[in-house]
């Protein structure tokens, strides 16, 4: 089961099949597909590291001004310039669906090459043979220490070829730089430059050896911990306070999703998660997930235990397969009705309807099933509800937010409708109702800019009905938009009938329709 923060539109990237094939065979002769997955997963979970990088500007420029102030600044600069988006370029592909981990091997491998030979370029004007920026290849043996799936020899013929690089670059520069040609006899020269890199090979050993006997740790932490009466597998899924587990239940013997708020949470936290456990245990829709138990171990630690479900969000889904059937999507969007009509009933309001929390799974009789995830920033309309911290303010996916919900207004049903509206235009389109670079430029997009039919972006014809059946469901005027998700489901159904009448004229659909034979992307 996929928890995963809405992933933002992507683009395919592909490569010449003939240069995809002797990378490969290249990667493959050399590395193990668990380190190749290993570097794959590596690069996908990187944050904040990729701009360790660009934030190297802040050392030149000190260089620069204190250390060698006669280098070239443009030289200097210029080269950082070149390396500051090569990392965050190869952590946006690594994250890509359509991602291949040889490729992202190859480029990851490349990247470390090319990043030593521009620090060694740096070099040239920053001291040579001396240079400390030798050092700056730490950090790339700190992040190797991280994949532990890495053999050792792996990682030493990878370092290895760091001085190398360096070396040439010296050697080849000396004709440009006097200075440097200048260090190339003396001793005192030679025993800076190797004692930079013995420091770095030794660190290098050291970080590969702890880091291995880190995460051997680690696994065997996972598997011994237990939750009350689960076994902790793996993880399959991380939020803000929460963790989402796979887990093997050894009273029921059946694998299911744990869902963990994390230690020490705060109280609007641990109330959140009370609240999507109550909402879920009420809610016995076929197209809600199905909760198995709620409770909370013996060093206190709060889980819901829910069903396992094998497939993959909307949000995936329409990322590797491109837009929807028309048909398929309205029959998955009346599945989510029924689900958030039974919590409307309840009084429960979603507030967070996307593609990413719409998971799809195969009906045991064949055909789509849809299960309508995570409840956790829920709100009830029945009751007077303490407020929590963010109760009041905008809640939700900016991108799937309805207008009003940024005024911070009370949530009613019509907030579901608005969500539902989006998705369904994400589905039929491929992209979303509205975009923006920034935080406060999706909420003024959302707010007031106009937005055009899905029929102008869909790569199917799309009906005037069903246009126009969109455009209410996200319009921005109340007393437009549907008033509750019977409403939609209504509009959805004759919908979902015209578009069976097309299909059975053309003599393209056969059998009886119940809403979940559209399996066609």
């Amino acid at each position: 089961m996929a928890y995963d923060v809405e992933p933002s539109a992507r683009v395919p990237v592909t490569f010449p099949p003939e240069r995809l094939s002797r990378w490969r065979a290249a990667i493959r002769a050399e590395w193990l597909p668990s380190e190749r997955r290993a570097i794959h997963e590596h690069m996908r979970e990187l944050t904040w590291q990729r701009w360790v990088w660009p934030a190297g500007f802040t050392f030149d420029v000190l260089a620069l001004l204190f250390v060698y102030p006669g280098a070239s600044w443009p030289w200097v600069l210029g080269l950082r310039l070149v390396g500051a988006p090569l990392q965050p370029l190869l952590v946006r592909y690594a994250n890509r669906p359509d991602a291949d981990a040889d490729v992202v091997t190859a480029l990851s491998l490349g990247y470390t090459e090319l990043a030593v030979i521009l620090m060694a370029l740096q070099g040239l004007a920053l001291g040579g043979w001396e240079s400390p920026w030798v050092l700056g290849a730490l950090g790339f043996t700190f992040a190797g220490s991280l994949v532990a799936e890495l053999r050792a020899v792996r990682v030493a013929e990878v370092v290895a070829s760091w001085p190398l690089l360096w070396v040439l670059t010296l050697v080849l520069g000396a004709w440009w730089f006097p200075e440097v040609r200048a260090q190339s006899g003396a001793m005192r020269s030679v025993m800076f430059f190797a004692g930079h890199w013995a420091m770095v090979g030794a660190v290098a050993g050291g970080s590969v050896h702890f880091g291995q006997r880190i995460s051997m740790l680690r696994r065997e932490l996972h598997t011994a911990r237990r939750l009350a009466r689960y076994r902790l597998q793996s993880r399959i899924g991380v939020g803000g306070m929460n963790e989402v587990w796979l887990a093997w239940d050894d009273r029921d013997e059946v694998s299911v999703a744990l869902k963990i708020l994390r230690r020490d949470p705060s109280s609007d936290a641990v109330r959140r998660f009370q609240r999507e456990a109550e909402a879920l245990r009420e809610l016995t829709s076929e197209h809600t997930v199905r909760v198995h138990d709620v409770g909370a171990s013996d060093d206190g630690v709060l889980y819901i235990a829910m069903e396992y479900l094998d497939g993959m969000d909307l949000s995936r889904l329409v990322e590797r397969r491109g837009a929807m059937h028309p048909g398929r999507a309205v029959s998955l969007m009346r599945q989510a009705c029924a689900s958030l009509a039974e919590a409307h009933r309840h009084g429960i309001v979603h507030r967070d309807v996307k593609p990413s929390n719409l998971f799809l799974t195969r009906h045991p009789h064949g055909g789509d099933r849809l299960k309508v995830l995570d409840f956790g920033i829920a709100r009830r309309t029945q009751e007077d509800e303490a407020r929590l911290t963010l109760d009041g303010d905008a809640v939700g996916t900016p991108h799937f937010m309805a207008p009003e919900t940024f005024h911070g207004v009370e949530p009613a049903p019509q907030v579901d409708v608005y969500g539902l509206g989006a998705t369904l235009y994400f589905l039929l389109t491929g992209r979303r109702p509205f975009e923006g670079w920034s935080g406060p430029a999706l909420a003024a997009a959302v707010i007031s800019a106009p937005v055009d039919p899905p029929s102008a972006h869909a790569p199917r014809a799309i009906s005037l009905a069903l246009d126009a059946l969109v455009m209410r469901a996200i319009s921005r005027d109340l007393s437009r938009r549907h008033a509750s998700i019977a409403a939609l489901d209504d509009d959805l159904a004759e919908a979902q009938a015209s578009i069976l009448d097309e299909l059975l004229d053309e003599g393209l659909f056969e059998g009886a329709p119940d809403g979940r034979r559209f399996d066609g992307a």
